[in-house]
């Protein structure tokens, strides 16, 4: 498939009563997908989280799923009233989700997993659609444990793969524990990198997919805190510059059904993104989502046969070159100690020389000491004749032996962007002058404004000099004119 054309969906989450309901939801972002041609979805982190809100029992539950009608301002003016109610109850008796989704986790995790299965397999056969399902707290199959997963399901319904979580947020270390690594999953749209929520921020998982060949790095995140949403967004397009690929970044949005109903929502605005080549204003972002709270789905289409020929032709061959001989030996020593940046800064500091000066362990001393002790073995003269080279040619110095050369180290990448002055287009120039012009404007509004308030202030107090004045007219003007200069003085 060389130009798919690929679906990123940003939804709220909420408290359905029934599975129906959920898949319901769903299908209205699918129908608008496959609408526009798309063959693969992208869905947000923890989305699927809502396809266990059907299987917790008992009345406490159905209370918060009553009330959640009210939040999300479904039905008429009576559902509304008992909606409410609903709410007031459910503070009453202290009714608790994330409390009983932990239980339903501890006491039922087959049950939740083969519904958020099921629920995201049906809808991929049904619309014939690769579909990258939102990540749920969920046995992995492979050890048993607990972990934020999302799977991957093919066209005909099929489970194609599955990534878990590696860098844990706050929200995931209470329930999960961290996987061991990233893997791409091939699919029919091409092969697939995906990246939840914080591993998005560290360009080493990104480059680890790069190297096992992915063609999309795919990013989804749940968050609350709008400075978070934007570092996720903002590394989600550093990732795919870094490496010449295509992506796309998923939030979840809406009120947060585990929190009170006066905590923040999760925010977000989901975004595809491509090579600055390939985006008309060189910014990396082909579409984006209008507002971080409104549920949307955008699409767009990606050029294979370009990518792979800005891979071969780009004036940064950023895939081609890459400063491995310099960066490679001091990433290895860090990397091998598992040092954080806290912790790799003495480890930095310290010198070759320094090594070289460390006291020799008491084993080495006393081995170098029965050496001095032993006499050194005579040199036979023929083998010291047969050292010495009879005819000593020099190697120019222009020359360098065949074998060494092979060996030298590749030269230092040299900056890519040419020194001479850069000269910018007429469209750049128009959006200068769209910008200068808009900011004139504005000065000039700003004065005005400014201008307005003095007037004001000075016949406010001309009034009231007036009103409380008992003196001759004369002497009333006088004392107008030293309040108008006190006034503009000021």
């Amino acid at each position: 498939m060389d130009r798919p054309i690929v679906a990123c969906i940003q939804h709220r989450v909420f408290l359905p009563k029934t599975t129906d309901e959920y898949d319901a939801h769903l299908h209205r972002f699918l129908r608008m997908a496959k609408a526009k041609g798309a063959v693969l979805a992208l869905f947000p982190e923890l989305s699927g989280v809502a396809t266990a809100f059907p299987l917790l029992r008992g009345w406490r539950n159905m209370l918060l799923k009553e009330a959640d009608q009210a939040r999300r301002g479904k039905g008429g003016w009576w559902q509304q009233v008992k909606s409410k109610l609903a709410g007031s109850a459910a503070v009453v008796v202290k009714a608790d989700l994330r409390t009983s989704f932990l239980r339903a986790l501890h006491d039922m995790p087959e049950s939740l997993y083969d519904a958020y299965y099921d629920g995201f397999s049906n809808l991929a056969r049904q619309y014939e659609m690769t579909i990258v399902a939102g990540s749920l707290y969920q046995l992995d199959p492979d050890d048993g444990v607990m972990r934020n997963i999302s799977l991957v399901f093919g066209p005909d319904g099929s489970l194609l793969g599955r990534q878990a979580k590696v860098v844990l947020s706050e929200r995931d270390q209470e329930v999960s524990q961290a996987a061991d690594g990233w893997g791409v999953i091939p699919t029919p749209a091409g092969r697939v990198g995906i990246l939840l929520g914080n591993d998005v921020l560290y360009p080493e998982p990104a480059r680890i997919l790069a190297y096992q060949g992915a063609d999309m790095l795919l990013t989804m995140g749940a968050v609350t805190r709008p400075a978070t949403f934007h570092k996720i967004r903002q590394a989600a397009l550093a990732r795919c510059q870094e490496n010449q690929l295509y992506g796309m970044v998923s939030f979840l949005v809406g009120p947060d059904p585990f929190a009170p109903a006066d905590a923040p929502p999760f925010v977000g605005k989901s975004a595809i993104f491509a090579p600055l080549e390939f985006t008309p204003r060189f910014t990396g972002v082909m579409v984006e989502v209008g507002s971080p709270l409104a549920e949307a789905v955008i699409t767009a289409e990606w050029d294979y046969p370009a990518l792979e020929e800005l891979w071969r032709e780009s004036d940064t061959p950023l895939r081609r070159e890459m400063p491995l001989l310099q960066a490679g030996p001091i990433l290895a020593q860090v990397y091998a100690r598992a040092l954080p940046l806290t912790e790799a800064g003495s480890f930095m500091l310290e010198s070759p020389e320094q090594e070289e000066a460390a006291p020799p362990q008491p084993e080495e001393a006393a081995a170098a000491q029965e050496m001095e002790r032993e006499p050194e073995a005579p040199v036979p003269e023929e083998s010291a004749q047969e050292l010495m080279p009879e005819i000593e040619v020099p190697v120019p110095e222009e020359e360098t032996p065949a074998e060494e050369a092979e060996e030298a180290p590749f030269p230092p990448i040299m900056p890519i962007l040419p020194e001479s002055i850069y000269a910018p287009s007429s469209d750049e120039l128009e959006d200068a002058a769209e910008v200068l012009s808009a900011q004139v404007h504005m000065q000039s509004q700003m004065v005005e404004v400014a201008t307005s308030e003095v007037r004001d202030e000075i016949q406010r107090a001309s009034e009231r000099v007036r009103a409380a004045a008992s003196e001759t007219p004369d002497e009333i003007e006088d004392t107008i004119a030293a309040v108008v200069e006190e006034t503009t003085s000021a």
